[in-house]
């Protein structure tokens, strides 16, 4: 089955006059740039990517220390607020680094994300002004069936924070460290046999068989975690076939 690609999930609620940048690779080789400025005749597909692409908050204390090295410089003034930018870079070569700049009220003002090679995965901003945010703000709540999660489990600091089935032969489960998020699909029972990697719209996309399994995997992680998450995902279905 096709899927959406889930680059990051949070509802854009920034007051529409505000003007926004955005730079995106669209494979491995180029990138697409534009600002936005307002909502009105902007093309759906635009819109959703946005909405799943852009964070309003950043809070440092929801970062796991045992992953990333932190680099804090403060001193920067940017539309006339004091703003603190954060430099994480993975302590192993497991997932991505973020540069994020953000208000004293963790408000984000530009946010930069690459991967282990360096190349940019994709980044936005304010260009001319800080919008009104909605204070309280929430990200939308994800369906949870705690017999799948409870089958999968967290793996190297990442943590389930959704798992459903999308149809009677896909479960599809959202991985977390409280900065890098993915998804993997699992269709049972495809006969297709694939192996392939690419990058697609900021994300990097793989797809595996094992056994009578497709596993696809989307989001802000290297090829290599991936395939070690979807082997130990398999691992555990495994287990739980033969128990069953």
């Amino acid at each position: 089955m096709k899927y959406i690609i889930p680059i990051i999930f949070i509802v854009f609620t920034a007051n529409t006059h505000a003007g926004i940048f955005f730079k995106i690779a669209n494979d491995n080789s180029t990138y697409s740039t534009f600002i936005v400025k307002g909502q009105e005749n902007m093309e759906i597909q635009t819109h959703l990517m946005i909405k799943r692409m852009k964070d309003n908050y950043f809070n440092i204390s929801n970062v796991d220390t045992n992953f990333y090295q932190i680099t804090i410089n403060r001193g920067t003034v940017l539309f006339n607020n004091k703003i603190i930018v954060y430099e994480l870079i993975p302590t192993f070569n497991d997932r991505f680094k973020h540069v994020v700049w953000v208000t004293e009220d963790n408000v984000i003002v530009r946010k930069e994300v690459y991967d282990l090679k360096g190349k940019l995965m994709f980044s936005y901003g304010y260009v001319d002004e800080l919008p009104h945010i909605k204070q309280g703000h929430k990200s939308r709540k994800r369906t949870v069936d705690n017999n799948i999660c409870s089958e999968i489990g967290e793996f190297i600091g990442f943590k389930v924070i959704g798992c459903r089935y999308l149809d009677e032969d896909t479960k599809h489960v959202v991985y977390s460290d409280g900065l890098n998020k993915f998804s993997i699909f699992i269709d049972e029972g495809a006969e297709e046999k694939i192996n392939k990697k690419k990058v697609v719209l900021g994300n990097y996309v793989y797809r595996k068989s094992i056994g009578h399994n497709v596993y696809t995997a989307v989001g802000l992680i290297p090829f290599d975690t991936m395939d070690r998450v979807i082997k130990y995902i398999n691992s555990k279905e495994e287990v739980n076939e033969t128990n069953d």
